[in-house]
């Protein structure tokens, strides 16, 4: 599904609505999506969460699982989701932040998604031009993205200072005894976790980096959730 984001704007939009039902096709062959550390106690019961290294830049990130295979999602089914919790990039979708600076954010709109008309059910803008209800509470959501997306870096540099990340291949195996072995993929490494000193733990502790660290954890034993079934 070929999307259509452009900035979003009060004049040109002002007659646009999005439906309470959102299209969600364009994530059907997304197989990895971002997500954010303050997501990750709730997110951690629906899909593997791991940590990817961009291989022109060298930054790490925090990923949801949701296909072994490119292009594809085992999480969405005819453009619905299955998944107990939506990471914040689709909860904010047909709309989306771009950050442009510190201090600047863009909000667009999907114009090709078929949620998005003057006939739908969720008014962008009031008659006099104002930003609705229902526009404020997504960009609250929009607010709270810049914000995670923060302190997701932070999360991810004292990981790195720890030396805790390590790249692994998992090898996970299916009900029907198919094994699948998956590489690219940096995971806490436990027994580095274990053996930190006194003054690391601590400093993990007092940041609350804790319950994030053991939420990724425990959501690697979710990827038979993600995984072919036939």
């Amino acid at each position: 599904m070929k999307t259509q984001f452009v900035p979003l704007n009060e004049l040109t939009h002002q007659h646009l609505k999005i439906n309470n039902k959102v299209d969600y096709r364009f994530f059907e062959q997304i197989h990895m999506l971002p997500l954010l550390v303050p997501e990750f106690m709730s997110a951690a019961t629906s899909f593997p969460i791991i940590f990817t290294k961009n291989a022109e830049t060298g930054e790490f990130l925090s990923v949801a699982v949701t296909s072994l295979r490119p292009q594809a999602n085992q999480l969405l089914n005819q453009g619905v989701w299955r998944s107990r919790y939506l990471p914040l990039q689709v909860q904010l979708y047909p709309l989306g932040m771009t950050k442009i600076s510190d201090d600047r954010l863009i909000v667009g709109i999907d114009l090709n998604n078929t949620s998005v008309s003057e006939t739908g059910d969720n008014p962008l803008f009031t008659a006099d031009g104002h930003k609705s209800e229902f526009l404020n509470h997504k960009l609250k959501l929009v607010s709270l993205q810049a914000d995670y997306q923060e302190q997701t870096r932070h999360f991810i540099k004292a990981l790195l200072q720890a030396d805790l990340l390590q790249a692994r291949v998992l090898t996970v195996t299916s009900s029907q005894g198919v094994k699948t072995n998956i590489d690219g993929i940096y995971t806490v490494d436990e027994q580095k976790l274990s053996q930190l000193s006194d003054e690391a733990m601590l400093a993990l502790a007092k940041r609350g980096f804790y319950a994030p660290i053991y939420a990724h954890l425990c959501s690697l034993n979710l990827f038979d959730l993600v995984m072919d079934k036939t």
